[in-house]
């Protein structure tokens, strides 16, 4: 992964994602912690939301990050990717960031494991575009 997407997934927080519904699709935001070794977001949620009962049914999921509100300095990235249960390890990372999140029993952890990513960073000019495709 070019280390301009790296660095910027890294920089951020919060993401926004969607899945399919029956309509069409829905979405939804979540804090987030990137799992560098393994390409996933970590988020937390609850089982019995729309969201993650949507994500479970069907894991391909799209994700946007967006930074900036004038055009010329707009960064972002765009990427596809599979939801799943989060393994023990992505857990710890999560409760290491926020740790907030281990008062709440009834949240899950879960990874949005990348297939794709797009960045799209404006103060780069021309080459204002880096792609990442998983093998």
């Amino acid at each position: 992964m070019d280390e301009k997407i790296l660095d910027f997934i890294k920089k951020e927080q919060l993401l926004s994602w969607a899945m399919i519904d029956d309509t069409g699709v829905y979405t939804a935001s979540a804090f987030y912690v990137f799992d560098e070794k393994n390409l996933a977001f970590i988020i937390a949620s609850y089982e019995n939301t729309k969201h993650i009962k949507l994500a479970l049914t069907h894991p391909n999921v799209a994700v946007n990050i967006a930074k900036e509100n004038k055009i010329a300095f707009l960064k972002g990235i765009q990427a596809k990717a599979e939801f799943k249960c989060a393994n023990e390890e992505q857990e710890k990372m999560y409760f290491s960031k926020f740790s907030f999140a281990r008062f709440d029993r009834s949240a899950k952890i879960y990874a949005l494991d990348l297939i794709w990513a797009k960045l799209t960073d404006n103060t780069l000019g021309l080459s204002k575009k880096l792609e990442f495709f998983r093998k």
